[in-house]
């Protein structure tokens, strides 16, 4: 079985007979939950309707919109906002990438590939569609082989690419679609280590059960929630914490064991399936001749017939329902069906906290610098939350400790620390800045693996330390005072450079002997017996000069961390508002051109900062005045109080 990844949440529905109650799984073979199937691809590239054909095509039943998760005997749609993909490309088994042939790659397909590269990459399989809108057929074949090229030089050789060209009664053809979903069902899927070894549910049944009671006194009051999916990954425990994405970390109130509500029948069987008995489980799309029998009614009161249980373990491949308790009442006040929910089960070591060393390279087609201790998204596990790290150098000094960086270096790796939930080491990790303001700017920023959690690490900066002109003896020698605080201090600091703001170079010799120091001492002056340094200069020296000399300052990362919930990043192409979002499709569009002749990530990235470049001098220019001599000067910005 594989299962369609809509999302949604709702009462359930489901085309189903009576007949399935007698279908049943041999016991001795071990259960499986549905793979996972994701259709990504931009805005407009037709992932709504090539899931409809395939529904169309295994249930012979269509399908007039899609707000849920869908098991099938083989299926598969991934919202195009920032939080959505990220969660998606943590729990697919299977991605279906979607490319317009008749633009080419785009700017949410290099995002996608991204974060699948970093949180572990599953099968991929590439679909050209609107082959249709090529007139010229030698023009559609030299797209086909410029593009099946691209594919395998951005994914991998030999990548899987199928074509749709054309529909028929709304629907892709029936010839293409059967090829793909025979390829998909043939298709052996191994699972990933990461996933293995934690358990995790994609959500297609979720439910608010609190009190009414507790609700007619305060409608804003924690609630208490039901999520009921198929279990991935490992075994659960009662009492272990999960992590919902994008609302936070919670124990498990209850597990309940239920009956599968999509059986994968036996091979005998399944040969033999007539039209009427082919089923399909999904929660909320609309199915113009859904049928309903008593099946539906017991999936939503487990208190009768079905077979369920409470248990202390469960084990992977088992349709289950997890109660939650005191779950902030956002989750369900703004609750959207088309966006995923992912809970994914979180070990001991990772409910501590603390600090993490990483390894970090910026993204290179991200065209922003990410600065020491400003706020960024890490999407890391299951989780993602907002930090705020120190950048330094990989290599470290003969202290051995790294030198701060003031931002992260162009196209090389450097060190990062942060605070937040741990992680294992060797986890991958993506980041993500605010994307608010520029809607078509590529969105993920960096990505990282963890090193350790090693606290001992240390990071410093390099301080310039003052010193005042006490004497100047025979014209390249000098007396500093106010840069040490005591003879033993110079003692210590023997040899180090000193340097003057006219670029003459010294050093320190020995602390000044206090005859000496009393000898110069003019009228008028305190004394001072301690903290002064004879050095030694290699030109000579004059009374106005600044000395100074470097020093090396621990640096303190913060200690502060923020969840970072779904509320707080919207869907980047808004699907409420057609103007905006054509508008900044368009945007990425063109930035991001593939037209003509064959080019790399790398050619286009080029292209990509270039024209980012542009419109950054464009928008400086609309912000000068020209003055009568021909010079220019910035507008004056006047605030109103």
């Amino acid at each position: 079985m594989v299962s369609a990844s809509s999302f949604s949440s709702g009462s359930t529905q489901r085309d189903a007979t009576c007949d399935q109650k007698d279908q049943q799984i041999d016991p001795e073979e071990e259960e499986q939950a549905p793979y996972i199937i994701l259709v990504q691809g931009p805005p407009n590239v037709g992932k709504s309707l090539l899931i409809k054909s395939l529904i169309k095509f295994y249930t012979k039943r269509s399908l007039n919109d899609i707000q849920g998760p869908i098991t099938v005997i083989a299926g598969i749609l991934c919202p195009n906002d920032v939080c959505a993909i990220i969660d998606a490309s943590k729990y697919a088994d299977l991605v279906l990438l979607l490319i317009d042939a008749s633009y080419g790659f785009e700017m949410e397909t290099f995002e996608f590939h991204t974060l699948l590269q970093v949180h572990g990459t599953p099968k991929v399989m590439g679909v050209l569609t609107h082959l249709d809108k090529f007139e010229d057929k030698n023009k559609m074949s030299e797209t086909k082989q410029r593009l099946r090229l691209q594919f395998w030089t951005e994914i991998y050789d030999g990548a899987e690419l199928f074509y749709l060209s054309g529909l028929d009664r709304g629907m892709y053809r029936k010839s293409q679609i059967h090829k793909l979903a025979r390829f998909i069902s043939d298709m052996k899927l191994h699972p990933l280590s990461w996933r293995a070894a934690h358990p995790y549910l994609l959500v297609d049944h979720f439910e608010d059960i609190t009190p009414p009671e507790r609700l007619h006194m305060d409608r804003k009051c924690y609630r208490k929630i039901s999520l009921a999916g198929y279990l991935r990954g490992c075994n659960i425990k009662k009492g272990n914490k999960v992590h919902i994405a994008g609302v936070g970390d919670f124990p498990i109130a209850g597990i309940t064991k239920l009956a599968d509500p999509c059986p994968l029948p036996s091979t005998a069987k399944m040969k033999g399936l007539s039209v009427k008995k082919l089923f399909c489980y999904a929660l909320m799309p609309a199915l113009t001749d859904l049928l309903w029998d008593k099946c539906l009614d017991q999936i939503d009161t487990p208190d009768e017939s079905v077979q369920f249980s409470n248990v202390d373990e469960i084990g992977k491949g088992t349709y289950v329902m997890l109660e939650v308790c005191d779950v902030p009442f956002e989750m369900v006040e703004t609750f959207d069906p088309c966006h995923p929910i992912l809970v994914g089960g979180i070990s001991l070591e990772e409910e501590n906290v603390g600090y993490m060393q990483a390894r970090i390279k910026q993204h290179s087609w991200y065209t922003k610098s990410l600065k020491t201790r400003d706020s960024i998204t890490i999407s890391i596990g299951w989780r993602r939350y907002q930090t705020t790290p120190v950048f330094a150098t990989e290599e470290t000094r003969r202290s051995g400790s790294h030198e701060m960086l003031r931002c992260t270096p162009e196209n090389t790796y450097c060190f990062a620390m942060f605070w937040g939930p741990l992680a294992f080491r060797n986890t991958g990790f993506v980041v993500v800045q605010n994307v608010a303001d520029d809607k078509a700017a590529f969105q993920i920023a960096a990505t990282g693996v963890i090193l350790g959690l090693n606290q001992a690490e240390k990071i410093v900066m390099e301080c310039k330390r003052k010193g005042t002109l006490y004497k100047i003896i025979n014209g390249n020698t000098a007396l500093i005072m106010d840069m040490f605080k005591s003879d033993l201090d110079v003692t210590r600091h023997k040899n180090v450079v000193i340097n003057t703001s006219s670029g003459v170079r010294g050093s320190v010799v020995e602390a000044a002997r206090k005859k000496l120091v009393y000898k110069l001492m003019r009228k008028g002056d305190q004394p001072r017996e301690e903290g002064i340094a004879r050095c030694a200069f290699y030109r000579k020296i004059i009374s106005s000069d600044e000395f100074f000399r470097v020093v090396w300052k621990p640096v303190q990362v913060p200690r502060c961390f923020n969840p970072f919930t779904a509320s707080q990043f919207r869907d980047s192409l808004d699907k409420d508002d057609p103007t905006r979002r054509r508008q900044a499709l368009g945007q990425r569009r063109d930035v991001v051109c593939s037209e003509g002749e064959s080019r790399t990530s790398e050619q286009l990235r080029k292209e990509y900062k270039i024209k980012k470049k542009q419109q950054v001098m464009k928008k400086k220019k609309s912000q000068m005045l020209v003055l009568p001599q021909g010079k220019k000067r910035f507008k004056k910005r006047v605030k109103f109080y």
